[in-house]
């Protein structure tokens, strides 16, 4: 048996293991998105396109998507707004942008039946391609809490001209407008999950883009019917017509919203219990997280071991690899945070400047990122009710079900209250 000494070391070298395969994932990823993996197309690849927008709420930058979405620099496309209700207060900001743009290429469509076999957005979603012309050879899907630039379609349904992508996804990226304790953990969050998105094949149904045949042969909309979730699924029905999801590097779209910690461990349980429901990954995703959490707590009880203990070489061991994991993660993000501004501001997007302040309160943000990432991943193997934008939904197994519809009654937000819906 290891003596209190020889586990304190080990366990150091472990940690010093973990960092470093963090650092190859991160050299790895860095280095894929610095060219497309899809065959260019010879020529302009402009197919008939429908876009599709599931809103419940007004987000806080849903004026300024709506007229973006509905300005693309793109000639052959259609917006579908797909309005939760029609007391949803969305829905002025839809028609007052539509006004505005003086767009004939929009349709607002009041969603008056909701299934109780899955989530609102995906209810929106099956009604948003049920009646789909066979005109339309691509569909794309846009989150409200997106800022996507003016030629966000065009960039996004490229990779759909190569026979081996039937879906093609934005990244998401987020830039708090305030850099509060909840929106940096997030942020941290997110700025590791882009290596597993890619990693696993995990599209974002923030920005996404499907070939038709996703719908006429995968059955991708049927498959919307019972999950909670639209993008998780989207592999399962990529893979099973021999395909798989290309990642547009130059769509890393921003997202200014804040949020609070409660916010984020609600949210961040979301997203890890669609990956457990719908993934076929899902047991790598959990175990790679399991691997590099385990470690992290025998290091904080062999510290608190060696404290009782009186034992200096061990606390200093455990404090080495605490020390190291921080350092190492924290040193990641620098080069993370340079890769995605340089592919926003080659596209003319606004970034704001990173200043010591952000530094500091980003790098102390990591070990509570950690703790609030597992203490996450422990109740979503025993939640068995969540809540999404107002309503409530029972998960028992695979199964999800609506417990009581109800229209969207939350308060707004805007550009004076950036805080996530």
């Amino acid at each position: 048996m290891l003596s209190l000494f020889s586990l304190s070391v080990v366990l150091f070298w472990i940690i010093a293991g973990i960092v470093l395969v963090h650092y190859t994932a991160l050299f790895l990823y860095l280095h894929r998105i610095r060219q497309d993996v899809w065959t260019k197309p010879a020529g302009d690849f402009t197919p008939k396109t429908m876009v599709l927008l599931a809103l419940r709420g007004a987000d806080p930058s849903l004026a300024r998507t709506l007229e973006a979405v509905l300005t693309q620099d793109y000639p052959n496309y259609r917006v579908r707004f797909l309005i939760d209700s029609a007391e949803d207060p969305a829905l002025p900001a839809v028609k007052a942008a539509v006004a505005k743009t003086g767009a004939d290429h929009a349709e607002i469509k009041i969603i008056t039946e909701h299934y109780q076999t899955c989530a609102l957005k995906c209810n929106a979603l099956v009604h948003g391609v049920a009646d789909l012309d066979r005109s339309y050879e691509a569909v794309a899907v846009l989150d409200a809490d997106t800022n996507p630039p003016k030629d966000w379609l065009k960039r996004l349904v490229e990779p759909l001209s190569d026979a081996r992508f039937p879906v093609a996804s934005g990244v998401r990226w987020y830039i708090p407008a305030t850099p509060n304790t909840g929106s940096l953990v997030r942020y941290l969050w997110n700025a590791a999950a882009v290596f597993q998105q890619n990693l696993y094949q995990i599209a974002w149904g923030g920005s996404t883009a499907f070939r038709r045949e996703m719908f006429t042969q995968g059955g991708l909309g049927d498959r919307w019917k019972y999950t909670i979730t639209d993008d998780t699924p989207v592999r399962h029905v990529a893979g099973a017509l021999g395909g798989q999801t290309a990642f547009v590097s130059t769509l890393f779209l921003p997202n200014r919203e804040v949020c609070t910690l409660a916010a984020f461990h609600r949210w961040v349980m979301r997203q890890m219990l669609c990956v457990r429901l719908y993934h076929p990954a899902w047991k790598a995703v959990i175990g790679q997280a399991v691997l590099i959490t385990l470690p992290l707590i025998a290091v904080f009880v062999t510290l608190i071991i060696g404290m009782v203990n009186a034992s200096l070489p061990v606390i200093g061991w455990c404090l080495g690899a605490m020390v190291l994991y921080w350092a190492g993660v924290s040193g990641t993000v620098p080069f993370m945070e340079h890769a995605v501004r340089r592919k926003m501001q080659q596209r003319g997007e606004t970034v704001p400047k990173w200043t010591f302040d952000r530094t500091w309160r980003t790098f102390a943000a990591v070990p509570l990122t950690q703790a609030v990432y597992t203490s996450a991943l422990l109740c979503l193997f025993f939640v068995r009710k969540i809540e999404w934008r107002g309503v409530q939904y029972a998960v028992a197994g695979k199964d999800v079900r609506l417990l009581e519809y109800k229209p969207y009654t939350g308060t707004s937000a805007g550009e004076d209250n950036p805080s996530s819906l």
